[in-house]
């Protein structure tokens, strides 16, 4: 149950991300600064008063870049939460059950970010008690993420660790606890043991033991440990020394650990730098992906829209309308050519009153004129003069970005006056009188703009240095009112947001171009996929994305980016787009000839769901 507040927080919860046997976790936005933060909320009964005010004094004794910190306590009408640190790339244990490999320098740094927050801890006397991939969060960065610590809900200072009963050693998880710790013993080698069982995982791939509590707890105690002659010798002696039976046979303390780590990935690690996953096997290909039909394009056709039984059709600076029988797009009726333009065709959206087509004059220098236009489809076919408005008089602008709402109900409009850096403008209008509903917003950079429902959209703004890349994003509402964002250390291309989710984004990473990135916003989370090629198209559909290289290689991602199936469309694709949910519409270009071709998906994702 979502916290009640009875008066006006600062927060706005996001939706929940976490839940444990004390409480649950919630994604929330402050309502002042835009960040986001993460409110802890325990529950009364299970997690009492003094023990909340336990971990509290810990998380505010600890203040270090591998663990999360506590910034406030807040109450609400029927309990208390902690306003913690935002941790936007979610668990490791997310990170594990992920698709794709981690390579072995990643690996190794995310543990030594963990020991880094273990030697501080312990530097203040505190052992953890519960270290386990759950409980380390991730902070996304430009080389990889950067874990931290979490849930000092069962920890302990060293004075109490020495004087507890037997009876409080049962409390963690028993796949990641120390031996000690069955018949109630604590110390800074707990913590380590279970780091030791981490690595082994992330290396392997599997726990070094398995099965109920009960087994588990023998094995901790009686078993050792087989680790696999794939692991290379200095890392296996290391597992080994964190995993010793008895605590003073393990490292002397995390720093000792980290040490080894440090001397064993210089002599290890050789991926490239810039490299973060390792793509997954692909997929099985097979011909499944079937090929309803195709007809001959006399042009290339750079640009593609479909409204129901009608596919528009961009050749230069001419558009064409197929009208077909009904929506399948099975049997065309008639082809028409709708307009003939001053210039050439650059954007083709559809929308509710009509479709939009913004062209682009050729020009010698950077600076060129844009011009939108709109037509209403339903009068326009079948007239041999049919009627196109401007929506706005030719600009003439270095560039020229546009966005309009999937209900046609605002339009913003992003464009650079001048070649000064700082001469870059938002507008928003709204239809279908296009008003302006605000004064230009002036911006040092210009914006990608994306709409996510009929209210909000988002202005994304890339700065890229030597030191330093970032996307910056800003939401703005229909009545053209900026609020304060947030940023990710990313540059981010190709960002499409999903028809049937749209607070859910996938992009590519332009340092990386073979990662695509994920974005949820309801909660916030960052997730990378690795993928075989370096994307130029990407279609959103109400199962998930279609991404694709604009030459052969096309991946199906479902919602949560786990892929579904991956093919071949030998095709120099020049424009595709998504027919229905289950359909491509390909037009491809090649050795003067050209192809207008459609594609069937129903099957692959019925065989995959």
């Amino acid at each position: 149950m979502t916290p009640i507040f009875h008066h006006r927080s600062r927060y706005r919860i996001l939706g929940q991300i976490g839940q444990g046997q004390f409480g649950r976790v919630y994604c929330a936005v402050n309502r002042q600064t835009g960040k986001f933060v993460a409110l802890k909320d325990l529950n009364l009964q299970r997690f009492p008063t003094h023990r909340f005010l336990r971990e509290f004094s810990y998380l505010v004794s600890l203040r270090h870049p591998n663990i999360v910190s506590c910034q406030a306590i807040e109450h609400h009408g029927t309990g208390r939460y902690l306003v913690m640190d935002y941790c936007e790339g979610g668990t490791l244990r997310d990170l594990m059950n992920a698709e794709g490999e981690l390579t072995l320098k990643c690996r190794l740094d995310l543990i030594i970010d963990i020991l880094l927050g273990l030697e501080h801890a312990h530097q203040h006397k505190i052992i953890h008690c519960d270290i386990k991939p759950e409980n380390i969060l991730l902070n996304v960065t430009a080389q990889g993420w950067t874990a931290r610590i979490s849930d000092f809900g069962i920890a302990r200072v060293i004075q109490e660790a020495q004087n507890l009963s037997q009876g409080d050693g049962y409390t963690g998880s028993p796949a990641y606890m120390a031996p000690e710790r069955i018949y109630g013993k604590y110390s800074y080698g707990t913590d380590l043991y279970s780091v030791g069982i981490m690595l082994y995982e992330l290396i392997v791939g599997e726990r070094p033991f398995s099965g109920l509590p009960g087994d588990l707890m023998l094995a901790h105690l009686n078993q050792r440990v087989a680790i696999p002659d794939t692991v290379p010798n200095s890392l296996k002696v290391i597992i080994q020394k964190a995993l010793e039976k008895l605590p003073k046979r393990r490292f002397t303390s995390a720093q000792a650990m980290i040490t080894r780590l440090r001397h064993c990935a210089n002599l290890l690690t050789v991926e490239p730098r810039q490299r973060v996953l390792s793509p997954p096997s692909l997929l099985p290909k097979s011909n499944q992906v079937k090929r309803l039909d195709k007809t001959p394009l006399t042009a290339p056709v750079f640009h593609l829209a479909v409204q129901s039984e009608n596919v528009f059709l961009a050749v230069g600076n001419r558009l064409y309308c197929r009208i077909y029988s009904d929506a399948s797009l099975k049997r065309i009726l008639i082809e028409q050519e709708l307009f003939s333009l001053a210039d050439p065709i650059v954007e083709l959206n559809v929308r509710p009153q009509g479709c939009f087509v913004l062209t682009r004059s050729a020009s010698s220098n950077s600076s060129a004129q844009y011009t939108l236009y709109c037509f209403n489809v339903s009068l326009s076919l079948g007239k041999a003069s049919p009627e196109i408005q401007q929506v706005f008089s030719p600009i003439s602008t270095n560039q020229f970005i546009h966005s309009i709402d999937l209900q046609g109900r605002w339009l913003a409009l992003a464009y650079q006056t001048d070649k000064e850096e700082a001469s870059n403008y938002l507008e928003f209008f709204k239809f279908p009188n296009l008003s302006s509903i605000n004064s230009p917003i002036q911006f040092s950079y210009l914006p990608q703009l994306i709409p996510l429902d009929n209210r909000h959209g988002i202005a994304l703004f890339c700065y890229d240095s030597y030191d330093k890349s970032k996307t910056y994003f800003y939401i703005f509402n229909r009545r053209g009112l900026m609020t304060k964002g947030f940023s990710l250390p990313l540059i981010l291309f190709l960002l499409t947001s999903s028809p049937n989710s749209p607070y859910e984004l996938l992009g590519i990473d332009a340092n990386n171009p073979s990662l695509a990135i994920l974005i949820n916003l309801k909660p916030f989370k960052v997730t990378r996929i690795p993928l075989n090629f370096a994307p130029t198209f990407i279609i959103a559909q109400s199962w998930g994305y279609i991404v694709g290289d604009g030459y052969k290689e096309v991946v199906l991602l479902d919602r949560e980016g786990f892929r579904i199936f991956a093919f071949e469309l030998p095709l120099n694709i020049t424009s595709i787009i998504g027919v229905g949910d289950t359909q491509l519409l390909v037009a491809s270009w090649s050795n003067g000839q050209g192809l207008l071709s459609k594609f069937e998906l129903a099957n692959i994702l019925s065989t995959n769901s």
